[in-house]
């Protein structure tokens, strides 16, 4: 089988990301990849796996801990707890773009999103949240990760937020 494989700075390029963000999902086996040397590399098909698109390999998610990663304009949160005993057979990623949002909007966002993740509901379990800002363009992304229930409740959380300002 020919694998083609990319650098973690390709993988972070093709999805809009920063390559320690890329790192993180490696480092918490969302994302598979080898080592080589001391450099890792990502296949097409663990990439495809990792975004949700059509691939004949299986993603396998250990759920070992907690991280939040904040950075300008950036959070990332992951939330993975040990000895997790639920099996979800259905995992979903989505991309939600705000538009139109400042700076203060744009933190009460991610501060409400944040508070939500850090709950103990079980449907929390191996989600994660990327929320990005372009303070150029004032677009506020939020990358979500994880099963229908916290996809849906997040979607909605999502809709409230962006109506309380109308």
């Amino acid at each position: 089988m020919d694998h083609h494989f990319l650098t973690i700075y390709e993988v972070a390029d093709a999805l809009g990301l920063h390559h320690k963000t890329i790192r993180g999902f490696i480092n918490s086996g969302k994302l598979k990849a080898v080592k080589v040397g001391k450099q890792w590399r990502i296949t097409r098909e663990d990439l495809d796996a990792f975004v949700g698109r059509n691939s004949s390999l299986e993603k396998k998610q250990d759920t070992e801990s907690t991280s939040i990663d904040i950075k300008d304009s950036e959070i990332l949160y992951t939330n993975n707890r040990i000895n997790s005993y639920i099996n979800n057979r259905i995992s979903i990623s989505a991309v939600v773009d705000i538009k139109e949002v400042y700076k203060t909007k744009f933190e009460r966002i991610s501060n409400t999103l944040i508070a939500v993740m850090n709950n103990k509901d079980v449907k929390m379990e191996g989600a994660t949240i990327h929320i990005k800002y372009d303070d150029v363009a004032l677009v506020c992304k939020v990358f979500l990760w994880g099963n229908t229930e916290y996809i849906n409740e997040m979607l909605s959380i999502i809709t409230l937020l962006d109506k309380a300002d109308c």
